[in-house]
């Protein structure tokens, strides 16, 4: 059975979903996961997401594919593609790890697609229009997939 949004406190007059209501919607997660989940945030403070993680409640690319869906941008298997290594270069590697962004290829049109691992961080996209001159395309990517780029970028 799914949990509605009215069935659980945290999502009372919400405007609109936010992820614990979308991982109980698509029963990747159970309320008292949640309930657990949030506790721990509550005393180790970060992001829901990554508690959930932590807590072994939800895999990292389905925590990724929702929180996608969420900010309306899509996915990208990081581990399934090759990044253009002249991409990765259009940001400094510190501010990449920092935000946990790495430039994946560019656009046809001339613009940069960039992997991200919270595309719900209001603070990222004016910090990466700082750095990058060209149109920025977000999408979705594993926190551990985009590590993993960097850790392979030359």
């Amino acid at each position: 059975m799914l949990m509605r949004r009215a069935e659980h406190v945290l999502f009372q007059d919400e405007p609109r979903p936010k992820l614990g209501w979308l991982l109980l919607d698509k029963g990747l997660i159970t309320s008292q996961q949640l309930d657990e989940a949030l506790t721990d945030r509550q005393i180790s403070g970060g992001l829901l997401g990554d508690a959930l993680v932590r807590l072994g409640f939800v895999f990292e690319t389905d925590l990724a594919r929702v929180l996608a869906e969420q900010a309306g941008v899509p996915f990208m298997n990081l581990e399934a593609l090759d990044v253009d290594q002249g991409a990765i270069t259009v940001i400094p590697r510190s501010l990449g790890e920092a935000l946990l962004a790495l430039p994946v290829r560019f656009t046809p049109e001339g613009g940069i697609v960039i992997a991200v691992a919270d595309p719900t961080d209001e603070t990222l996209l004016p910090q990466l229009q700082l750095a990058i001159t060209c149109p920025i395309v977000l999408c979705v990517g594993t926190a551990s997939g985009i590590r993993t780029g960097w850790r392979n970028a030359p």
